[in-house]
């Protein structure tokens, strides 16, 4: 029985960890119930094969090049991946077709049953704002994708307009993209195909899609969700529209935001960032006030709430060569990518 794991990185490999101990009374995470099972799985099993089964029950991440069995603080025993004979997770051959496989889309009035792969492409179409790298498009379906799978298990459908993922019919948007319609068209198709099924999870759970347009140069952590890390994401800066600066008098902040117009000129102390930053329909939290004659500018940096993947960044990446899974690993951590 093995007590815990680590990942350990060292002269460019990651090598896996696996902790055992003699003396069953102090180990920690043992579970007196499965006592006889596990006394009879030691007894007929080698390390290799209690090492194997340890790895896909816990469902190990199989980037590792070696396996250090620890007995007791004591290196007992050195394995390679092919002595596991491991099975990569994400699947190469394709379990679902996504054109055929039917969803329920529920709008305000009205429910939609379209295929999944039309449900993707009116996603992409709804929330990207510019020409994307393919495999930045990539990462982004994996998400809706995760997102979509998560809603279907739970409720039996997906909500048009929800906090994540607005969808609207592609097809509407043949009037704003006109000539280059069918070409986007293409690109989602094909971004969607290439992906076909695959979606990520995090301790065994859907990850929820946080997608936002531009990063203040970092994206942020989330106690409640710890797949959310922060990192840094610097190549935002070179967005178009990193930086805005809105002007506001002093009686538009008093009838929004209860200003005290005064010699300090200050904002009610009880607004948080977050909720000036919506009060004044600011792209961002991150700003700074200057204090002028006859009112404020705010400078807001980044567009979104800094959580999870920049759209911006992640095309930055794909750009400098990144796939798609090396772009979600960079901005999310702790997660698996499946394949249905």
């Amino acid at each position: 029985m093995f007590l815990r794991y680590a990942y350990r990185k060292e002269n460019g490999k990651l090598d896996l960890y696996l902790y055992k101990t003699a003396n069953f009374e102090f180990a920690k995470d043992y579970d007196a119930k499965n006592e006889k099972e596990e006394a009879s799985l030691e007894e007929e099993a080698s390390l290799e094969e209690e090492a194997s089964h340890y790895i896909k029950e816990k469902k190990l991440p199989l980037s590792f090049d070696k396996v250090y069995i620890i007995m007791d603080n004591k290196i007992v025993k050195t394995l390679s991946k092919e002595q596991l004979h491991l099975e990569e997770r994400v699947l190469t051959e394709k379990k679902i077709d996504e054109e055929s496989y039917i969803v329920t889309v529920k709008m305000e009035n009205k429910e939609e049953r379209i295929s999944l792969l039309n449900y993707l492409i009116g996603a992409l179409f709804t929330n990207t704002t510019f020409p994307l790298h393919k495999e930045a498009l990539k990462a982004l379906v994996i998400l809706y994708r995760t997102f979509a799978f998560d809603c279907l298990s739970q409720k039996g459908y997906i909500e048009a307009s929800n906090a994540f993922v607005i969808y609207r019919n592609p097809f509407i948007y043949k009037f704003t993209y006109l000539e280059k319609f069918q070409e986007n068209y293409d690109l989602f198709k094909e971004a969607v195909l290439e992906t076909e099924g695959r979606y990520l999870l995090s301790d065994g759970k859907p990850i929820k899609p946080y997608v936002h347009l531009v990063s203040s140069g970092y994206t942020k952590e989330n106690q409640i969700d710890k797949y959310l890390v922060s990192k840094e994401s610097l190549w935002d800066m070179k967005a178009q529209n990193y930086l805005q600066h809105f002007f506001f008098s002093y009686s538009d902040l008093a009838a929004k935001l209860s200003l005290t117009h005064s010699s300090n000129k200050q904002v009610n102390p009880n607004y948080s960032k977050k909720e000036i930053a919506i009060l004044l329909a600011l792209p961002s939290e991150n700003f700074t006030c200057i204090e002028e004659k006859d009112g404020m500018t705010f400078i807001s940096q980044g567009i979104g709430n800094d959580l999870g993947l920049s759209l911006f960044g992640a095309n930055y990446l794909a750009e400098q060569g990144l796939n798609y899974a090396q772009i979600l690993s960079y901005y999310f951590q702790n997660i698996i990518l499946y394949q249905k």
